[in-house]
């Protein structure tokens, strides 16, 4: 399929003349907080009763346990701590490979809140490890690696510093189970000099995605504009092709307070494409395995009533992912991928 233009993309591109950026300048060093500032253990206490809850656990046990026996684990691209945090207690030793500096400070001041001392982490581009060949015995990635200027780069980066026989973990956002060929969305960010318009584009066929950002001076008026813009989006949902007062009506009435503009784009992967590029890069039994979060979703409904303590949580999310590890998942649903490096 072409790569098609909205109306708004095109306005976008013909009157700021955006530069190429990459996600971590233009969208993760820009926001607050991932997660809506409520991952569980790293901004709010767990709550096995909750369902995101007790699926966030079982993901994690899920990296573990397709890990086997790895004590010395690199996690690319971990945000604010997904999941290099919330796994450091299974390892002996973790290590975050982050490329956005607010990022970094935040993972910094989780590290000091949880009281982990096992956690390092560094601010590194994922394409450009700084790290030495063979460092890692195990490796994870959560929706990290198509987030890479390069994401074959980043990947082949991952084969280099994992160990002979070393397992790779990598979820993914999936590109399977769209709906639409095309799906729009908005995001909003202020900092010290700047408020932030973000205009995304999905495509799913093939899936690949476009980034804008639009900057707007801080000023009383536009942060006003901003709050107005919030408040339709709120009402009317995230698409300017719909919603042209969210899209091209809001940007041609502040045109004048536009200071810049920036892109990048992604390219994303089905479950089925990141095998064949985890092969092409070297790798061995490389597998689409059932997710264990998948896996509790689906006893959740007979779980939820049952008043289970912090323990057995646990321990039915353990045993969930060794379960996980024995099942391959088909292609087309979007599960994750567990690789391992050539003894």
């Amino acid at each position: 399929m072409a790569k098609k233009y909205t109306v708004l993309e095109t306005w976008i591109v013909n009157t700021t003349k955006p530069v190429e950026s990459t996600s971590a300048e233009q969208t993760f060093d820009r926001m607050d907080r991932q997660g809506g500032g409520k991952l569980p253990v790293i901004d709010v206490p767990i709550e096995y009763g909750l369902e995101d809850h007790f699926l966030d656990e079982a993901r994690v046990r899920d990296f573990a346990a397709h890990l086997g026996g790895a004590q010395e684990v690199l996690d690319v691209g971990p945000g604010d701590g997904w999941p290099l945090l919330r796994i450091a207690p299974l390892f002996r030793a973790v290590t975050g490979a982050e490329p956005a500096q607010r990022r970094v400070d935040a993972i910094t001041a989780g590290i000091e809140k949880l009281g982990l001392k096992n956690v390092t982490v560094k601010k590194v581009s994922p394409t450009e490890f700084d790290f030495p060949d063979n460092r890692f015995d195990g490796v994870v990635a959560a929706s990290s690696i198509e987030q890479s200027p390069d994401p074959y780069k980043a990947i082949s980066e991952v084969f280099r510093v994992l160990k002979p026989g070393g397992r790779f973990r990598v979820y993914f956002e999936p590109s399977e189970g769209r709906e639409r060929e095309l799906t729009e969305g908005l995001m909003f960010t202020e900092t010290a000099d700047a408020l932030g318009y973000h205009y995304s584009l999905k495509h799913s066929r093939p899936p690949w995605e476009r980034d804008y950002l639009v900057k707007f001076a801080n000023t009383p008026e536009t942060k006003e504009e901003f709050r107005k813009l919030r408040d339709l989006v709120d009402r009317l949902g995230p698409s300017p092709s719909t919603n042209p007062e969210i899209g091209l009506q809001f940007l041609e009435r502040n045109q004048a307070a536009i200071i810049g503009a920036s892109f990048y784009e992604l390219e994303h992967f089905t479950s089925e494409t990141m095998r064949e590029t985890l092969e092409e890069a070297g790798f061995v039994n490389v597998r689409i395995t059932w997710s264990a979060a998948t896996l509790a979703r689906t006893i959740w409904p007979r779980l939820k009533d049952v008043a289970l303590t912090d323990a057995q949580a646990q321990a039915v999310c353990a045993g969930l992912a060794d379960l996980s590890v024995r099942l391959d998942a088909p292609a087309g649903l979007g599960e994750p991928v567990v690789a391992t490096k050539p003894s």
